[in-house]
């Protein structure tokens, strides 16, 4: 109950945005050490896990992507190609998320390249800090890479998460194609359609976009410098199923190349002077949190409770299938979509002995409420996005209610019919 208590302490400044989030972070680490009695160890497991260092190393990134001129060099050749409409723009850039997606197997590495390329796109289509371009353009690249990599098995942490737990618990190993049949031709592919629409009626703009060439300060060899290593970074995540590595520790490496000084791509007083660590601390408190919620035994008894009340009938799979969504949304409040698919997955079996179905099924039935999160910490990775791209947590959280009624609306019973062609029901 204490764990519970803190917890609802800290979803409430959160969700209110009464302090900074990673103030609230701050203060959520002092409650759970000291009033909570939690171990240190379980508080500050974020600072433990590869999430969080991805986080630290890509805002480095992202600050010499920005500081070189990098981004704007780049976003100087997009023009050429991409769309003249505002939709078309839009369109365009989560079509380049989505292909990144398939590329780079962490989506907080996806987002620390793209935002501030994208940042630099919108300076050169004329909106400013502030305006609904600006916000449009900032989630397109990250929504757009963000939701469709739910159905690609390693493009997301929820995802491989679930992987584990499934391989740990229950003993069953997923493989990419199975993944990807099951869950990206209905959430991957109704996302990639109707992102361009929703952000473009939520952001009205129109672009107005700078003929004048800019000039950077930067010399040449730093962006030449800086290309090299987010090539290389770039190759290593691509090919991190044949080396192992973690993507958070080639991020890491690349942004300690960076500060170095023989490297000329950043000054190491950047770290203190320029890097703003407060969504690291952020996303390492909501994962600390998430792993007091399993520790405390708080998520197994939300779960158990949030069972008893579903009425699970066997035979019914519709119904059923929308019960187990609702419960994943639920969880995810309390326990975020970090913590909340080890929760799930350790509740398939009693879910497949309610409802008849196999034991993959109900292992899988999770992933569309992944999307459905009204809050931002719900999920880490787009408040990174939202402070890398400089815009208001309203502007997000208005996409992200939009795509929990589109999830609801319309994925859920598209995603129902495709598995009942595909007989996941038995």
């Amino acid at each position: 109950m204490k764990a519970a208590g803190i917890v609802v302490f800290a979803i409430g400044l959160w969700a209110t945005a009464v302090f900074p989030e990673f103030f609230t972070a701050i203060i959520f680490f002092l409650l759970a050490v000291t009033i909570g009695g939690s171990a240190p160890r379980t508080v500050f497991a974020g600072f433990h896990s590869t999430a969080g260092w991805m986080v630290f190393g890509g805002l480095i990134i992202g600050v010499a992507v920005q500081t070189t001129g990098l981004g704007a060099m780049i976003a100087r050749r997009l023009q050429r190609y991409f769309g003249k409409t505002y939709f078309g723009i839009l369109a365009s850039i989560i079509i380049v998320g989505a292909l990144m997606a398939f590329l780079v197997p962490s989506n907080v590495a996806r987002i620390m390249i793209l935002i501030p390329i994208f940042g630099a796109f919108a300076d050169r289509l004329g909106f400013v800090q502030g305006s609904n371009g600006r916000a449009a353009i900032v989630l397109a690249a990250s929504a757009g890479t963000f939701y469709p990599g739910f159905g690609i098995l390693p493009a997301a942490v929820p995802n491989l998460i679930l992987l584990g737990a499934a391989e740990s618990i229950h003993d069953i190993h997923l493989t990419y194609g199975r993944y990807f049949l099951l869950n990206f031709p209905v959430i991957g592919a109704v996302s990639i359609v109707a992102l361009p629409f929703i952000i473009g009626t939520l952001f009205p703009d129109q672009p107005k976009p700078s003929k004048s060439e800019e000039t950077h300060e930067a010399p040449d060899i730093k962006r030449r410098t800086l290309s090299i290593v987010l090539l290389i970074a770039l190759g290593l995540w691509i090919t991190d199923n044949f080396h192992g590595i973690s993507p958070a520790w080639i991020a890491l490496a690349a942004a300690i190349y960076c500060l170095l000084p023989w490297a000329g791509v950043l000054p190491a007083t950047a770290l203190v002077e320029q890097v703003n660590l407060g969504p690291w601390l952020f996303i390492v408190g909501v994962i600390g949190m998430g792993a007091v919620v399993a520790a405390s035994g708080l998520g197994d008894l939300i779960g158990e409770r949030l069972f008893a009340v579903l009425g699970l009938v066997i035979g019914d799979h519709a119904r059923n299938f929308a019960a187990v969504s609702a419960m994943g949304m639920a969880l995810g409040i309390v326990a975020t979509f970090v913590g909340q698919p080890a929760i799930m997955t350790a509740l398939a079996s009693n879910i497949a002995d309610a409802t008849g179905w196999p034991l993959m099924t109900a292992i899988l039935a999770q992933i569309p409420s992944w999307s459905m999160a009204f809050f931002p910490y719900e999920l880490p990775a787009l408040v990174l996005a939202m402070n890398l791209g400089g815009i208001r947590m309203g502007q997000l959280v208005r996409l992200m209610v939009a795509m929990t009624l589109l999830f609801w609306i319309v994925v859920l019973p598209l995603q129902f019919l495709w598995w009942r062609f595909l007989g996941m029901f038995g």
